[in-house]
């Protein structure tokens, strides 16, 4: 149990951002607690219960203290209880103070961002194998809020809204920002600063800040102050890696090489930069390379529902510093026409910051602006939702006002039936439930794939697309073929199985897509949703040492073959030229120059068109002459190779490569194809077959038997599917009467199936 506290707790507010977790805290430390809300969600009623935290009212007896939130106020009933009877009655941050009392406490504060980097932290210090507590302030989407552990290490945000900041003493502080906020407390600029100069001046170890601050709180600090910014003493680099993943770098005073986040946009870069700092200053080893996929936090640019025609995002920025960062997040998306929807929290920040809101809503292309969200304040004249509207038009007059009266999701709805539409809920209010409602409304318009957006939508990010209707000719080598009803390229490993589960649910058929090297599409396209690896994170090549490597099913063969010899691998060069990525080959066990795939495979990490993930060593895969029986239905997600031999010589290598490139470019046609069209006779060749059947040359529509390679039909221009189909159907006749060989299709045909093409 914490020391300071009485073993029963009772919780008032407890489904509160900051509360929630804390009451789960305690119960996990060896409190008995109980807990109340009148407003508590059937989310947080399960999080609590499961913690062990029993839901009851507040029973009037001796030795039980009571913990709140800012949210309670003096007259109710259990606290004037506890107060006079002289028992301990604690505000939510007091508490929180005792629980960091005599731990090393990393203490994430600031006017914005503290809960996107502690939760960063929280994940950063997971992944480097760091034993610790935490307390976030909100709720994580996939995990808990809090976590008790028998270690030394706390991570906690700290809020300085109710004063109760100055009860904390961290080993490791970091200072994000300081833009004066919570008028009704901090009367000034200078009083609001004042409270993040005590927590610096406590802090025994390190304090990270904001390059701008540093001079004025280093003033009063007894321990380092170390700026992040471009003339602080650590540098931040950013560039972006393919749709929503950065890559950060820092140099200075810390220096890190490359590590990649599944975020964007630069506030999100900064703040991961700090939570990588603080990780380091408590002990934290991260390595170069490092690759961090984050935890979704709930209310920070968390998407509710993504389909090709609408998404729908929200996020708690409640300030004009918040909302620049999230509209600077949201990037460019041609096409797309975005409506902001704002809704002020207090009527005391309202009338402070009102000719700020509007100047940073703007440049918004709609605005819809809602009742402020009052927080228990009492209305004050220039504070309202219609002071703030009247503000906002003087800038933008595309901006309309929704008061509380009326709901504002089947207006949302109507308006996402006119076109791809992105809305965007800002504020502290009640924007997530409007955002859910408004994304159960949409869902139901849907029935065959609302579900499906709906699983999307929980690991999306601001770039994540599902696309509707796409054309597939240009994404196969052999130009040819209609579109996909739904298609998508996941960024993360996440996202592949969140389509994959919500699709296997919903019975909708899933077909993988590599690079369209050794397949034909139907020209009536493909039902289901298309998947395609194509996004930079599937392409990883990680050295695992002894010539083994792990290389990521994305992974263009050719890129594949060019890195193994830069690292001085020998046994892959038989690979080049395949043109395909190398889950596709892994799928069909290609092979060229006399190899296989198979013959330089360890293992293969899959995953199931169900979303289970599986791993599966070499010689428990079933693979023969162009299959291998278990990718048949799974998507390979990465292989561990294996080199003949390690530290050969770079230039060697390559003259392999190249001496094997040289020969494919002489034996095999230059025009689009699919590759080999036929598998091999037993004992014969298909393109030899088809030369002595004298078939080179022999023209459908736009596509041709190619006089280069008998084995190979090339599209001319303008070739269609059936065109392919009806050549395929030739050379099987001619085959069957002339030579009594059936020649049996290698490639796939992507949206219907062989058996019924060729009846």
């Amino acid at each position: 149990m914490i020391e300071g506290l009485p073993e029963r707790i009772h919780c008032l507010g407890a489904g509160g951002a900051g509360m929630l977790p804390l009451a789960i805290y305690l119960s996990e430390a060896g409190h008995r607690v109980t807990a109340e809300d009148d407003a508590l969600s059937e989310e947080g009623r399960a999080l609590l219960e499961a913690s062990g935290v029993k839901l009851e009212a507040f029973a009037s007896e001796a030795g039980v203290g009571i913990v709140y939130s800012s949210a309670i106020s003096a007259s109710n009933a259990a606290r004037r209880f506890v107060e006079a009877s002289g028992g301990l009655c604690l505000r939510r941050g007091e508490c929180l103070a005792l629980v960091a009392k005599g731990k090393r406490l990393i203490a994430v504060a600031g006017s914005h961002g503290k809960t996107t980097t502690c939760g960063m932290l929280i994940d950063i210090l997971a992944q480097c194998g760091v034993e610790f507590s935490y307390l976030l302030g909100a709720q994580f989407d996939g995990l808990p809020p809090s976590r008790f552990a028998n270690s030394e290490i706390l991570v906690a945000e700290i809020d300085e809204s109710d004063g109760t900041i100055e009860g904390f003493c961290p080993e490791v502080t970091v200072v994000l920002n300081v833009d004066h906020d919570h008028h009704s407390r901090y009367a000034t600029e200078e009083d609001y600063f004042a409270a993040f100069q005590g927590l610096v001046l406590r802090t025994t170890g390190k304090v990270f800040v904001e390059d701008s601050l540093r001079a004025r709180l280093a003033a009063s600090a007894k321990v380092p102050v170390v700026g992040l910014g471009e003339d602080g003493e650590v540098q931040l680099s950013r560039k972006d890696s393919g749709s929503s993943w950065t890559e950060l770098s820092l140099r200075g005073a810390s220096e890190l090489a490359t590590v990649s986040i599944n975020r964007s946009g630069r506030m999100n870069a900064v703040d991961a930069a700090f939570a990588l700092l603080a990780a380091e200053a408590i002990g934290a080893t991260v390595r170069a390379g490092l690759r961090i996929e984050f935890t979704p936090v709930k209310r920070r640019q968390r998407c509710w529902y993504n389909s090709p025609a609408v998404q729908v995002f929200e996020d708690y920025a409640h300030h004009p510093r918040e909302i620049d960062a999230v509209l600077e997040s949201l990037g460019e998306k041609s096409g797309w026409q975005t409506v902001v929807v704002f809704q002020a929290h207090r009527y005391s920040r309202t009338r402070e910051l009102k000719a700020e809101f509007a100047k940073s809503l703007a440049s918004c292309e709609e605005l819809v602006l809602l009742d402020v969200y009052a927080a228990s304040e009492e209305p004050l004249a220039g504070g309202s939702g219609q002071d703030l509207y009247e503000e906002c038009r003087r800038l933008n007059n595309r901006v309309i006002f929704i008061s509380e009266v009326v709901d504002p999701v089947m207006t949302l709805a109507a308006r996402a039936k006119q076109g791809p539409l992105r809305i965007v809920f800002l504020g502290a209010g009640r924007g997530d439930r409007v955002a859910k409602r408004l994304s159960e409304e949409l869902a139901s318009l849907d029935p065959r794939w609302g579900k499906v957006n709906g699983a999307l939508a929980t690991v999306s990010s601001f770039s994540t697309a599902i696309r509707a209707d796409e054309p597939l000719a240009n994404k196969t080598t052999m130009r040819v073929g209609g579109r996909a009803e739904r298609y998508f390229e996941p960024e993360s490993l996440a996202q592949l199985l969140a389509v994959l589960k919500a699709c296997h649910t919903a019975g909708i058929e899933v077909r993988p897509l590599g690079r369209g090297s050794n397949l034909v599409v139907s020209d009536d396209g493909v039902s289901g949703l298309v998947i395609r690896l194509s996004h930079p994170y599937w392409s990883r090549f990680e050295l695992l040492g002894e010539g083994r490597a792990r290389l990521g099913a994305g992974m263009r063969i050719k890129a594949l073959c060019g890195q193994a010899a830069k690292e001085g691998l020998e046994g892959f060069e038989f690979l080049e030229g395949i043109p395909g990525s190398l889950g596709g080959v892994l799928r069909m066990n290609a092979g060229a120059m006399g190899g296989w795939v198979f013959d330089v495979v360890e293992s293969v990490r899959y995953v199931t068109l169900a979303g289970q993930i599986l791993e599966a060593q070499k010689g428990d895969l079933e693979f023969g002459y162009r299959f291998c029986r278990e990718l048949e239905t799974a998507i390979a997600i990465d292989a561990v190779f294996v080199s003949k031999k390690c530290g050969g010589v770079q230039s060697e290598i390559r003259r392999t490569i190249d001496t094997y490139q040289n020969k494919r470019k002489e034996s095999q046609p230059r025009e689009p194809s699919a590759g080999c069209i036929f598998k091999n006779p037993d004992g014969d060749s298909a393109g030899r077959l088809i030369d002595e059947l004298g078939l080179k040359g022999a023209v459908v529509g736009g596509a041709e038997i190619s006089p280069v390679h008998g084995n190979f039909i090339i599209n001319r221009g303008g070739a269609s599917s059936s065109d392919v189909i009806e050549l395929v159907k030739f050379a099987r006749k001619v085959a069957r009467e002339r030579k009594g060989v059936d020649l049996h299709p290698e490639v796939l045909l992507f949206g219907s199936s062989w058996e019924e093409a060729l009846k």
